[in-house]
């Protein structure tokens, strides 16, 4: 998860977050949750050496998601909100894809992923779910970035304008 959020890693820690305004958290989740979505497009699948890594950026997603969602849902603005329940259509669309490798989807359209269930998921499984041709993932890509790029400008305006946007979570 580390290398998701590389530009501020201070901001995937529980402890930590409460010290960014939402609107910084927002850019920071939903840039983590690109990052991640790409890396699953972009993995060998056929190679088993890489299953390991495959469930580990898999388990950092629900995390990433997890945040973005959070940070998403309690933006003022109305775009981040209208992503995150983009998200949480597009995790529903795929409920039992989803449950297949552990992963279920609590009320709040957050995930949870059983770890333990997540390691079992063999290569063809997890392809089938977060592969490069796989609508979930090309989805989940799509809109992370257009959350990224939404989260970067109305990050980047609160610090020309000097507002304090949502100073707190």
């Amino acid at each position: 998860m580390r290398n998701f959020y590389s530009n501020n890693r201070d901001a995937m820690k529980s402890s930590k977050r409460k010290e960014y305004s939402i609107t910084e958290l927002a850019y920071d989740d939903s840039t983590a949750l690109h990052r991640a979505a790409k890396k699953l497009k972009n993995y060998k699948y056929s190679d088993d050496e890489n299953t390991d890594n495959i469930r580990g950026t898999v388990m950092a997603l629900v995390d990433t998601y997890n945040n973005s969602i959070d940070s998403a849902s309690n933006s003022s603005s109305s775009s981040m909100k209208r992503y995150a329940k983009q998200l949480k259509k597009l995790a529903g669309k795929y409920t039992d894809e989803l449950e297949d490798i552990g992963i279920t989807i609590n009320k709040d359209g957050t995930l949870k992923a059983n770890e333990e269930l997540v390691k079992k998921a063999d290569a063809d499984t997890l392809n089938s779910l977060f592969g490069n041709d796989n609508d979930f993932t090309s989805s989940l890509y799509r809109v992370s970035r257009q959350m990224s790029s939404s989260s970067h400008d109305d990050y980047y305006t609160s610090l020309r304008t000097g507002s304090n946007i949502n100073l707190t979570v």
